[in-house]
């Protein structure tokens, strides 16, 4: 499973390298960060554009979302969502999906035709299922009328959803498996769960889940926290309105990088717990 990493701003210079990103859309006035995106897109990495929903509640759309991925050559894009509400997020994306399909799809064509993830959400295990099923429905009617488009979504996977019975795993095995054997569509799982070896528990059983992400190695390390593989799990302290804008010490940097190795570690199913 490839990883995206969310550092701050100051920090993306020093980042280890992987060739999948996922960029946030609440920091494009920064121009920074979107010289260094711009320049992951020009060496041929695969570039994530998220909408905002994780930190706002709610994903961008439309114009905004497509302006957005254009300014940085986005592969992918994140559909829009509301978070924990399974009709909302279908009614969201439907909307942008029929927008672009008729007014905006000059702007589509503009960003380079990129593909979209879709995001189920819900409170419960029903409505999260439901809501997958209607956005299923929902891009197979949008790729009807556009044939010339990429033919499957990818299915992103929040790692809220970690704390119902059986974690992401389940969710995957029970919802995401099946539409895999038959679509051979792409998986991403959004965030480092809070139980950070469940990731090697889907790695293991699932390996063609395709990538994650997190700003977990580097909140920890912000805080002067190292992980130890497979050990126990401290508690997270969060992102602060000031993470994005920090510029770490060369102790925060040091662990960070250890922090990093370790999360790779997890996602590639090499760190073996009793918490998983």
């Amino acid at each position: 499973m490839d990883i995206a990493l969310i550092p701050p701003i100051p920090e993306l210079r020093y980042t280890e390298s992987t060739k999948t990103h996922l960029v946030l859309s609440h920091l494009f006035d920064n121009d920074a960060y979107l010289k260094y995106y711009r320049g992951c897109s020009e060496v041929g990495d695969f570039t994530i554009l998220d909408n905002g929903a994780h930190e706002k509640g709610i994903g961008e759309t439309n114009e905004s979302l497509l302006n957005k991925a254009r300014l940085i050559s986005a592969d992918e894009v994140v559909l829009p969502d509301v978070l924990f509400d399974g009709m909302g997020t279908v009614e969201l994306t439907k909307q942008m999906l029929k927008w672009v399909s008729s007014l905006g799809w000059e702007q589509y064509v503009f960003a380079g035709k990129p593909n979209f993830m879709i995001v189920p959400q819900g409170n419960t295990r029903v409505e999260w299922n439901r809501c997958l099923t209607h956005l299923m429905h929902e891009w197979d009617s949008w790729s009807k009328k556009c044939p010339e488009t990429l033919g499957q979504p990818c299915i992103g996977i929040s790692k809220d959803y970690e704390i119902w019975y059986g974690g992401l795993a389940q969710l995957i095995k029970q919802f995401i498996a099946p539409l895999y054997e038959e679509r051979y569509l792409d998986v991403h799982c959004l965030g480092w769960p809070n139980n950070l070896w469940s990731i090697a528990k889907i790695s293991r059983e699932f390996p063609w889940v395709r990538s994650t992400d997190s700003a977990k190695p580097h909140v920890y390390a912000f805080n002067g926290i190292l992980l130890e593989p497979g050990g126990p799990i401290p508690d997270y302290p969060r992102r602060t309105p000031e993470y994005f804008t920090t510029e770490f010490t060369r102790r925060q940097r040091d662990i960070a990088r250890k922090n990093i190795e370790v999360f790779k570690a997890a996602a590639t199913n090499e760190i073996i717990s009793n918490e998983v």
